[in-house]
């Protein structure tokens, strides 16, 4: 579903980008911006069931993630060479996000349990379209562009290892939690705003939301009697993220 809404966003995205008329004439080679701020960042919940490649545990039958939200910093640098276009590399620090399993069966009384952790960071390159002149102190943009989004630092919680041991899935405590790369699309909604007229002309603030598709195949590792055991996942990060933050232009 949230695939079919960035789809659709795009679809939308396109004419507009479309329908600008760019004076060639205003090429201007030398016209940068710099960037810095927070970002915070939001994942989406909704994803597929931690599983056996083969069998189905009922326990950990539909099953789904609940992701924590958190907060982290970001830094860009804008080249816009047309009055109306700009092109902008876009990275997103680290950010840590726990992980709680929602409809739990294991343990009477209670619906989730504490799964583990893994942090995260994003590279974007963003194809931007400004709606209004370079003179104008607020200045809205939208952006189209590919996004790659790293993911490490997984870990397991104890209290999820523990559950692999005492249900007798597990030989030992020693599961271990596996996250790969992604890549995506991505899209952006963003304005800057001029902090007033010239010397103060060259700072801008700026505030975006920033969709990106990013997902992972997850594998949980555990130790069993004849080797090793695995439990897997869809894992569907895709995150809207908040963009805060300042603005230098060259």
């Amino acid at each position: 579903m949230k695939k079919l809404k960035l789809a659709a966003t795009l679809v939308l995205l396109f004419p507009l980008l479309a329908k600008a008329q760019i004076p060639v004439s205003d090429v201007d080679l030398t016209r940068f911006y710099v960037r810095a701020g927070a970002s915070f960042v939001y994942p989406d919940d909704n994803n597929t069931t931690l599983k056996y490649y083969l069998l189905q545990d009922w326990e950990l039958y539909r099953t789904h993630w609940e992701i924590e939200d958190d907060t982290t910093w970001n830094v860009s640098g804008v080249w816009r060479p047309l009055p109306y276009l700009g092109l902008e590399l876009l990275y997103i620090g680290d950010s840590d996000h726990s992980l709680l399993l929602q409809n739990f069966r294991g343990r009477p009384g209670r619906d989730n349990i504490h799964f583990g952790r893994f942090s995260a960071s994003s590279a974007n390159l963003f194809v931007n379209w400004y709606m209004t002149d370079l003179d104008c102190l607020g200045q809205p943009y939208i952006g189209i562009g590919v996004n790659y989004s790293d993911f490490y630092d997984d870990d397991i919680y104890p209290e999820f290892n523990h559950y692999l041991f005492g249900s007798g899935m597990a030989t030992r405590p020693a599961a271990a939690f596996g996250m790969t790369h992604s890549w995506g699309a991505s899209a952006q909604l963003g304005i800057d705003w001029r902090l007033g007229r010239g010397i103060a002309s060259s700072w801008l603030i700026n505030a975006a939301i920033i969709y990106t598709d990013a997902n992972s195949d997850t594998e949980v590792t555990f130790p069993t009697s004849d080797g090793y055991e695995r439990l897997y996942s869809d894992f569907e990060v895709n995150p809207w993220t908040l963009n805060l933050g300042i603005t230098y232009e060259f």
